[in-house]
């Protein structure tokens, strides 16, 4: 029976690195007094994902999940949720000033980190990395419904 080598096993190398990444931006993040989700969150709704529920899809967060976030970011001031006007069912959420300042703070800060643990690539292979991870995720696995949350 032939095996991989744990250096070469796919799913273990991609734990590490996630699992190193958000326990880095993490620590680095609540300097900020925000968390990853927090980030990713502030990240869909300003590139204009105006409903909870679409904001969940975005961001990969089941509502279970994506409630206490919206809870604790409105508790911060930096967004603001409201009755959505076609759907009395469904909330729009938008951010506030100090949500955008937020959010550019954080964008800083999770930027530098990515540089940081990326650093043992050239610019063109974080690129590329980046590139391949993005078809992944955008390919086959946008049709993989897998419950719970990613992040």
């Amino acid at each position: 029976m032939s095996s991989r080598p744990p250096h070469e096993n796919l799913s273990l190398l991609l734990s590490i690195v996630a699992h190193v990444t958000r326990e880095t931006q993490e620590q680095r993040l609540a300097e900020l007094g925000l968390g990853v989700r927090e980030h990713v969150v502030l990240n869909v709704i300003d590139a204009g994902v105006p409903t909870q529920l679409a904001i969940a899809a975005k961001a990969g967060l089941d509502k279970s999940t994506l409630i206490p976030v919206l809870d604790r970011l409105e508790g911060k001031r930096l967004i603001e949720r409201h009755p959505d006007p076609k759907d009395r069912r469904a909330r729009v959420v938008t951010m506030t000033d100090a949500g955008h300042r937020a959010l550019a703070d954080s964008f800083h800060t999770v930027t530098a980190t990515e540089d940081d643990l990326l650093a043992d690539l050239t610019p063109a292979e974080q690129t590329q990395f980046r590139g391949f991870l993005r078809r992944i995720v955008e390919g086959r696995m946008s049709s993989t419904s897998v419950p719970g949350s990613c992040l």
